[in-house]
């Protein structure tokens, strides 16, 4: 039974494990491949038994790696890719069996989403068109819209291509455009929420932004017109 850890993030040390019973026969060798290119055994008839073979990508701790598993260190974007563990037995058997196993390497973001092309304030009737951008990942995050802690529909939301970049990394784009209704509005203020996700490893991150309802301020400024018409407000200060 082959164990590879997938999806792994990047830096991260990861065993893989090669289980097997030799049903009473002697072990010849146990050897590793990445895309059909050796790059580890272990022969218990040699000195050491543990050998490394430079491979790209793979840093193989030899102080860990024993029989049944190889632990590679500092894991990259090169470290993905197809793994074959292959048990030989000694004679007068022969007999090789192997296993293979895919390693998927994520590259988390170094911070949230960005919000942009927001106004600070708008009114009931206004038009909101926000943008969301992801950073740099991969596999691209996954972007959803909140508008008060509810999410959105579909019907709000512009999916746009995923955008690759040299280095390998993705980035996703999510619009938001809606019209604005009073219902919008709570104490004068609406929260816009960008959450994005990568599920697989449970990474969550977001930006927020608040906007106020400039309706609102301008009732509130009628009201206080009002009231000192009527002199409501007329009362003398007192001194302390």
């Amino acid at each position: 039974m082959l164990d590879v850890p997938s999806p792994t993030v990047v830096g991260q040390e990861v065993e893989l494990t090669c289980s097997f019973d030799l049903n009473g026969d002697t072990l010849y060798s146990v050897k590793w491949y990445k895309d059909d290119v050796e790059f580890y055994r272990f022969v218990p008839n040699d000195w050491p038994p543990g050998q490394f073979l430079p491979l790209s990508g793979v840093r193989v701790d030899l102080s860990k790696s024993k029989e049944q598993s190889v632990y590679i260190r500092t894991v990259a974007l090169e470290t993905a890719g197809v793994y074959k563990c292959e048990v030989s037995t000694e004679a007068p058997v022969f007999d090789t069996v192997s296993a293979k196993k895919e390693m998927n390497v994520y590259v988390l973001p170094t911070e949230g989403p960005k919000i942009t092309g927001r106004h600070m304030k708008y009114r009931v009737g206004d038009t909101v068109t926000v943008n969301c951008t992801s950073a740099k990942s991969k596999p691209a995050a996954s972007l959803a819209w909140y508008i008060n802690d509810k999410k959105v529909g579909a019907d709000y939301e512009t999916v746009y291509s995923t955008i690759l970049h040299d280095d390998g990394l993705e980035v996703s784009c999510l619009s938001l455009r809606f019209l604005i209704t009073s219902d919008h509005f709570t104490n004068g203020n609406m929260r816009l929420k960008c959450e994005a996700s990568i599920p697989r490893v449970r990474y969550t991150m977001s930006d927020e932004a608040l906007v106020i309802s400039e309706q609102l301020q301008h009732v509130s400024g009628l009201q206080i017109r009002e009231n000192l018409s009527k002199g409501l407000d007329h009362r003398p200060l007192e001194t302390i």
